[in-house]
């Protein structure tokens, strides 16, 4: 191959690995794992059942397609080696908080030896090139097609070696956002400067275009019982609270339910730019924080794939309260990433992530 597939310039890079066999990928494939907490955590292994050397065949090295695909929704990406110093460079940006504990335990994850099997979802602009190499992909006849145990039905295809060059120099014109694994990139970075900064160290990245996954948000819940008086009390100054019939989505920073009855709130007051005008930092910053250090009680932090009739019957049985956010707009994630800042815990949720064991290097 040419030039631009140099390891020490390339940003995205085909790469070789083994993928794993249709038939036993219900074995061997399942959902990502990177909130480990513990030295001893790191241990456990990523996939349903330690990894079998056999249930995997070789593979040529190149780029790939993957599609993850269930009732209506389809999210296709291109997988590929990122060049480990674009991450440090700011080629790829990152826009949440990592903790030290779980970045630790990925190391010696990373470190202990044994197969890498994980994939790190990033976002990005997606050129006539590798729309077109997708396009060809998935009219072929793929590597390997099975559905996990979720009914999430995964395909991978090889893309046609004629669009490699090509794809790679349009991939590396082009700006990258970590949509799901910032605690991997982070392990993988200090992996990489423990080794000497290695010009040929890459990360395996599935790359999505900006609209190939979707944006959920995080919703907030504190147990009971709380003084309903002073939850309203700490939103008298800077929001307007309004009474509204369930949820739907809010017309203001989020919905409330309280004592039995969901609110609309809107923020009212000035709005701090960058990070901490996120919705999510304005109700932690002005309602939670005072809220949790006046009851000495802690938030739950439920993902938008928890179904709000029940956190809201978790209201009603201990008299706790329930905040549902919108997730902030995808030009708003990129606008913080951009300018270097990052964004508090659980802000945004990506779906589907992508899922473990599919190839293995």
């Amino acid at each position: 191959m040419g030039e631009s597939l140099d390891p020490s310039t390339s940003v995205v890079r085909p790469f070789r690995s083994r993928i794993v066999r249709a038939e036993r990928a219900p074995a061997q494939v399942s959902p990502m794992f990177d909130a480990l907490g513990s030295s001893q955590a790191a241990e456990r292994v990523w996939t349903s059942s330690p990894t079998d050397p056999d249930a995997y065949r070789p593979s040529a090295a190149g780029l790939y397609v993957y599609r993850l695909r269930r009732g209506h929704q389809e999210h296709v990406g291109v997988v590929g080696d990122v060049r480990a110093a674009a991450f440090a460079e700011g080629r790829v940006r990152g826009h949440e908080a990592v903790q030290e504990a779980r970045v630790d335990a990925l190391v010696e994850h990373f470190t202990s030896g044994g197969p890498r099997s994980e994939l790190v979802a990033l976002l990005h602009h997606a050129g006539p090139v590798e729309q077109a190499a997708v396009a060809h992909s998935v009219a072929s006849e793929p590597l390997v097609r099975f559905t996990s145990l979720d009914d999430w039905e995964q395909t991978v295809w090889r893309v046609p070696e004629h669009f490699d060059d090509d794809l790679v120099e349009e991939l590396a014109g082009a700006a990258y956002y970590i949509a799901d694994g910032h605690h991997r990139v982070a392990a993988s970075l200090e992996v990489w400067q423990r080794a000497g900064r290695p010009a040929d160290a890459g990360v395996l990245c599935v790359l999505y275009p900006y609209d190939g996954l979707r944006l959920l948000s995080f919703h907030r819940r504190v147990a009971g019982p709380v003084d309903r008086d002073a939850v309203l009390g700490l939103l008298s100054e800077d929001f307007a609270v309004q009474p509204a019939t369930g949820f739907d989505e809010p017309v203001g920073c989020f919905r409330m339910y309280l004592d039995g009855r969901w609110f609309d709130v809107d923020h009212t007051g000035a709005r701090p730019s960058g990070a901490r005008g996120l919705d999510a930092a304005v109700l932690g910053d002005q309602v939670l924080d005072p809220l949790l250090r006046a009851t000495g009680r802690r938030v739950e932090v439920t993902s938008a794939l928890t179904p709000l009739d029940e956190l809201a019957k978790a209201c009603d049985e201990d008299g706790g309260v329930l905040f549902a956010l919108r997730p902030p707009p995808l030009e708003q994630l990129i606008e913080i990433a951009d300018g270097g800042e990052v964004m508090p815990p659980k802000t945004t949720y990506f779906d589907p992530k992508p899922y473990a064991g599919i190839f293995l290097r």
